[in-house]
């Protein structure tokens, strides 16, 4: 009972912890799934830009998986004040839809968030201190637009934006995708359409819906194709997860072979008495089978029945970290939270496994009676 207890909360805390890092960053950066210009993964360009035509349109709008959608412009330029300059990187959004898929508004530190009748923008505060601007300064862009256009404006800081990684918060610029399309020379079209579902496991499935009705020019990709580092650092943390798992379940066979030797040392006079009055070995091998069934099956069930309260209290209510554990957290682009996961996974495989030690244990009591001499049993 306490092995699969255990088992079932360390796989649901890791579950949980890996699903929310996952969704952090596919919600800030790539979506659990884009659609792409082919090229455009391979050599990000806004010359590798397409248009959503009403049939793709009204695919995605009627996919019962697709529970949010948006459209963006990813391109590169120079930022430019009166003394200084450095590379940027420019998204084009539109806003309310990419506060709904990213949050990107909570990271909003001066000023206001970006309204899609303005052309102000908004920046990273690092690139703002390195420029020296502030709110209400005036910004220059210069890059490369459709099909080598000059492009370049100028535009009215909106507000500062604190992101938790000083890398990204040193070279973004959000401006609405009117405003980018128009810097860009786009006319209507974008680089990148993003697109949430409801878990991990819906990604293939609207994949695999939407594959067929996309343009022989773009290409879909899931999460994890877009981002090869985060399915890197999911996996390393599912091998350790396995390790403290593989040492758990050590520690509970280790504690079950006791219990069982100890078991057949205290019936081994009853065992022999049994077999010397006429009851047969084989008799007795089905008899201990049976109940060491019956006991690894309710210890199992316990285990399941006892841990799954506390695993769906803490799936309502996640633990939230404060002072530098918070800080660490944030620092690395993740929300100082541990969620937990209720996935039906979490509870059996845990179960089987400790199901599975159980019964094999259990065959050492099958050896201790077939070897049992039964004057020696009676003697004791």
């Amino acid at each position: 009972m306490f092995g699969v207890f255990f088992a079932v909360f360390m796989s649901s805390l890791q579950q949980g912890s890996l699903e929310n890092m996952v969704d952090n960053m596919v919600r800030f950066y790539t979506g659990y799934i884009q659609i792409q210009e082919k090229d455009f993964n391979e050599t990000p360009s806004v010359n590798h830009s397409f248009s959503i035509d009403k049939d793709l349109g009204l695919m995605i709008a009627d996919n019962p998986h697709i529970i949010q959608s948006t459209q963006r412009i990813q391109t590169f330029a120079l930022a430019g004040s009166e003394t200084a300059s450095f590379p940027s990187l420019v998204l084009g959004i539109k806003p309310d839809e990419e506060n709904t898929v990213s949050g990107v508004s909570k990271w909003l530190s001066e000023g206001t968030f970006l309204q899609p009748n303005t052309t102000d923008i908004l920046i990273g505060k690092v690139l703002a201190d390195n420029l020296k601007v502030s709110v209400g300064d005036s910004l220059v862009l210069i890059g490369q637009g459709y099909h080598g256009i000059s492009a370049t404006g100028l535009y009215r800081i909106g507000g500062l934006l604190d992101f938790p990684l000083p890398d990204l918060s040193k070279q973004v610029v959000y401006m609405s995708l009117a405003t980018c399309q128009d810097f860009a020379g786009l006319q209507n079209k974008i680089t990148n359409a993003v697109l949430m579902v409801q878990g991990l496991d819906d990604v293939e499935k609207t994949i695999k819906e939407l594959k067929p009705v996309l343009d022989e020019n773009l290409a879909i990709y899931a999460w994890d194709d877009l981002q090869p580092e985060l399915q890197n650092l999911i996996e390393g943390k599912l091998a350790s997860g396995k390790v403290i798992k593989m040492l758990l379940f050590m520690v509970i066979g280790f504690g079950v072979w006791a219990t069982i030797i100890m078991l057949m040392n205290e019936r081994r006079r009853e065992l022999g008495v049994m077999i010397a009055i006429g009851f047969r070995k084989t008799k007795a091998v089905i008899m201990i089978i049976i109940e060491s069934f019956f006991i690894g099956l309710i210890g199992v069930i316990s285990g399941i029945v006892v841990s799954f309260p506390l695993v769906w209290y803490l799936y309502r209510n996640p633990i939230y970290v404060t002072g530098k554990m918070a800080e660490t957290y944030r620092s690395m682009g993740f929300e100082p939270v541990f969620k937990f996961s209720i996935d039906s996974q979490i509870f059996l495989s845990p179960a089987i496994t400790v199901f599975a030690i159980f019964a094999l244990i259990s065959m050492y009591q099958v050896y201790y009676v077939l070897k049992l001499k039964t004057v020696d049993a009676i003697r004791t």
